[in-house]
Parts: C-alpha cells; structure tokens; sequence
C-alpha cells in the first residue's frame, strides 16, 4: 500500500512529534514571530517561530494533496570540520499524495542562506539524512512569495473550520455553481436569499475554495467579488516557494 492511502499516522505522530519546543531566542528584535495555530488537518495545535513558518504551514493546510505533516520532526547530527557536533532539528516534514516525503528548512532569504557557511553545512547533513530515508531535502522561502499569494494563504486559513450549518448547504451551493458554470462568490450565495441569510454562505462559499472543492484565480485577491467555478478537473495547488511560479486554484 502506498503511504498516501494510509488512514493510521500513530506511528508517524509518536515518531516524528516535536523534538524541540518553540522559543523566542533569536527574536528579540521582532516582536509576536512565534505563536501556535489549530490545524484542522492533522487536529492538534501547531507551533511555529517565524512568520514564514506560519505562513508556509497555512499552505501545506490548504493544499488537500499534503496528506499530513510534521513540525520540527527529527534531530540531524552535525560535525564541522573540527569535529565539533551538534544536533540541528529541521523545520517540518510533509507527506505529499504521488511524491516522497520532504524534509524542509524554513528561511527568510535565499541571498542570505547561501552566504551562511554553518546553514550550508547544515544542508548538507539534512540532505544525506533525508536521502538515507528515502526522502528529499529542501530550503524554502516563503516570504517570497508574492504578497496576494501570501494574502490569500491567510485569508482562506480563517475558512477551514467547517460550521455546523456547512454540511445541510454544501451539497445545493456546489450543485447551484455547477449550474452556473462560473460567478463571483457574492452572487452565488445572492441566488439562496430566498432560503438563507446570504452573509451564512459567503464563509461556506469561502471554505469550499480552501479545501478545493470550488477554484478560483490565486493570482488576485480572494474575497466575496471573486469568481469562482467547480474544480471538474480536480486542479491542483501549485505554489512554487523558490522560483516564483504560480498557478490557478
């Protein structure tokens, strides 16, 4: 059986649990960089210690093809050239449907990053330790990511809470667009006001695009003006955190 289609993470949860707790120590200068959030994918709070931690968590949450993922996972030895060791602790591991496992570390500058000879020398150990598990190993960036990109991850985050009224409405608003073919959000959840406070279906409307059931242009900012159209074709996220390329949800 391939990983993907596993339904039991105990193992993974026990094996790969947080091997450090989260501290401010390098952020005495930035004020509120470390926080924890409810994932709604793997149920049980996340923490995080940078904003672009937050905000790259917030995608492996809205991407439905991460099947699960891990936070500050395992304990990487490091020797230097004079021996010294040292463990490092990467940032997260991701479980991707029809891919192998990532391994990733968090940064804020790839200029900076590869100016860092102790951070290139961490890389490498990371790297050979993913490699010896059958999995890859990569730096990311996630602020820089466009800023509508990066707006959008945080919006539809505030959406993945399902609300007790969601399932009863689902089904006829996803039926109703289908119908429709394509409209702005607004105007979709405007043709129930017969049956329901149109204010009620906006956040369901807003919920249905976070976990990709409707799609609709990442490229502009995501509000109730936004069109939006049935994901036939199961499209997929493609966010790229290193070379700037983006795509329609």
């Amino acid at each position: 059986m391939k990983w993907w289609n596993q339904t039991n993470w105990e193992l993974e949860d026990e094996l790969y649990k947080p091997k450090r707790k989260v501290n401010n120590r390098y952020s005495h200068n930035h004020h509120h960089i470390i926080g924890s959030f409810y994932s709604t994918k793997i149920h049980r709070p996340v923490n995080y210690e940078s904003l672009g931690e937050r905000l790259f968590y917030y995608y492996l949450e809205i991407d439905r093809e991460i099947i699960r993922y891990y936070e500050q996972p395992v304990e990487v030895t490091v020797v230097n050239e004079d021996g010294k060791k040292w463990s490092h602790v990467p940032d997260v591991l991701f479980f991707k449907r029809g891919s192998v496992p990532m391994l990733c570390q968090i940064k804020e500058s790839e200029e900076e990053a590869m100016k860092d000879p102790k951070l290139q020398l961490v890389n490498s150990f990371c790297e050979e330790h993913a490699r010896l598990q059958g999995w890859l190993y990569e730096v990311i960036y996630p602020k820089t990511l466009p800023d509508v990109i990066a707006r959008n991850l945080r919006h539809l985050k505030r959406f993945l809470r399902p609300r007790h009224y969601y399932p009863q409405w689902e089904n006829r608003v996803a039926q109703r667009l289908i119908h429709l073919r394509s409209c702005s959000v607004r105007r979709l959840a405007g043709t129930f006001g017969d049956q329901i406070d149109p204010l009620l279906l906006i956040p369901l409307i807003h919920y249905l695009i976070a976990v990709g059931v409707f799609t609709t242009d990442f490229n502009q900012l995501i509000n109730s003006n936004s069109l939006v159209m049935f994901n036939q074709e199961n499209s997929k996220m493609q966010i790229n955190f290193k070379e700037r390329n983006y795509s329609d949800y």
